[in-house]
């Protein structure tokens, strides 16, 4: 498998909705229940056709090979990496995905999350999904490859009911979305029990993909589901990175800009969107506060983004050391290596108008103030 600090070719590349490989019926309630722009309606057309055509595998894979894993026992406790997303925590995992003892979702798995093993499928959308996916992600330059680290959100809708990055389709329900599956409001026990063993069987089945024995988690929608990470690994680790909130709304909002385009099938204002991010920030790391204390003193980490970009080696043996993870000075050399191909790595640049600097300054003060921030001198206020 290569490694995730392998650089890939720069290509063009076309991005479609995740729904891709969900089950079939998943996409039918999704596609019934809300509604679809006109101007993005060629896109469901070819969700379902490609969706249609990996039936069978789907199929076949579920009946024939899913159980053989579901009877598989996890045995060494996951690693959760937790933050709002743009707090870093796609260079945390990548970095300790570096470790060749971490198993971990790829981007295959993500969109296919049942065509993992059936030979004819994989080699069939696998094949597709190389031919389509760019060579580096929309809205951040990060490199992109269907065997690199992926988090799990968008293959945790594909069977069960359950999935935070429907948003990324139908923007305007985000909310809605955000209350049912990351607080756990208006929804069935059952379906969370469901959500539970769907989410197990992902991870058995990327330990088994990516040959690793520990499995660890970039799942920033888990920031907020602590209780039920702890309700099935009792013992999991878990790593927060956060990061100054100011930079973390910038670039979240340049990231759901860039981004949305190429997967939307409704049209959300740029008005709602920024209240949308103020929002679930504000609620998410609320939660996080709140449910921290449920976790182990010493299952439980937290690091900021600016130490980890300050003094990255010093900050992942510290995560070691904390968390009881064995063989630091064994993947050293594959940090290292990660750390020195990502020095071309290009930050987007951000301005922010005094107005809406005002707002966030007031809605998250309570993060700022938490972890001793201030207005970024790099952020230039208009």
């Amino acid at each position: 498998m290569p490694s995730s600090s392998q650089k890939s070719r720069k290509k063009p590349g076309v991005l479609l909705p995740p729904a891709v490989g969900y089950s079939f019926n998943i996409l039918a309630k999704l596609m019934r229940e809300n509604n679809i722009s006109l101007r993005f309606y060629p896109r469901p057309i070819i969700t379902r056709l490609i969706n249609i055509i990996n039936k069978p595998f789907r199929a076949y894979e579920r009946k024939f090979i899913n159980p053989k894993y579901k009877a598989q026992k996890i045995e060494q406790d996951p690693i959760f990496i937790l933050g709002h997303w743009r707090s870093g925590t796609t260079h945390l995992h990548n970095l300790l995905c570096e470790d060749q003892q971490m198993a971990f979702t790829t981007t295959f798995q993500g969109v296919f999350p049942d065509t993992l093993f059936n030979r004819a499928g994989r080699l069939l959308f696998e094949g597709f999904t190389k031919l389509l996916i760019p060579g580096t992600r929309k809205g951040d330059n990060v490199t992109l490859n269907t065997n690199y680290p992926q988090e799990e959100e968008f293959a945790l809708g594909s069977n069960v009911f359950f999935c935070f990055y429907y948003f990324w389709m139908f923007p305007q329900n985000t909310k809605k979305y955000f209350d049912q599956f990351v607080l756990f409001q208006n929804i069935s026990a059952k379906n969370i029990e469901d959500w539970k063993q769907d989410y197990t069987l992902l991870i058995k089945k990327a330990i088994a993909n990516t040959n690793g024995k520990k499995f660890i988690s970039k799942n920033p929608p888990n920031t907020g589901r602590i209780k039920a990470i702890l309700d099935m690994f009792p013992n999991a680790r878990f790593i927060h990175i956060y990061r100054n909130p100011i930079e973390v709304f910038l670039s979240t909002r340049h990231f759901y800009k860039t981004m949305m385009p190429h997967l939307q099938l409704q049209l959300i204002s740029e008005s709602d969107l920024d209240n949308i991010i103020l929002s679930v920030y504000n609620e998410i790391m609320h939660k996080y506060f709140e449910d921290k204390n449920l976790i182990p003193q010493d299952n439980l980490i937290e690091v900021s983004f600016e130490d980890l970009e300050k003094r990255p080696l010093d900050i992942i043996k510290t995560i070691y050391d904390k968390l009881q993870i064995p063989d630091f000075e064994t993947a050293k050399v594959q940090f290292e290596q990660y750390l020195e191909d990502s020095k071309s790595y290009k930050k987007n640049k951000h301005l922010i108008k005094q107005e809406l600097l005002d707002k966030i300054l007031k809605e998250w003060d309570f993060v700022m103030k938490e972890w001793d921030y201030d207005v970024p001198g790099n952020v230039e206020i208009i």
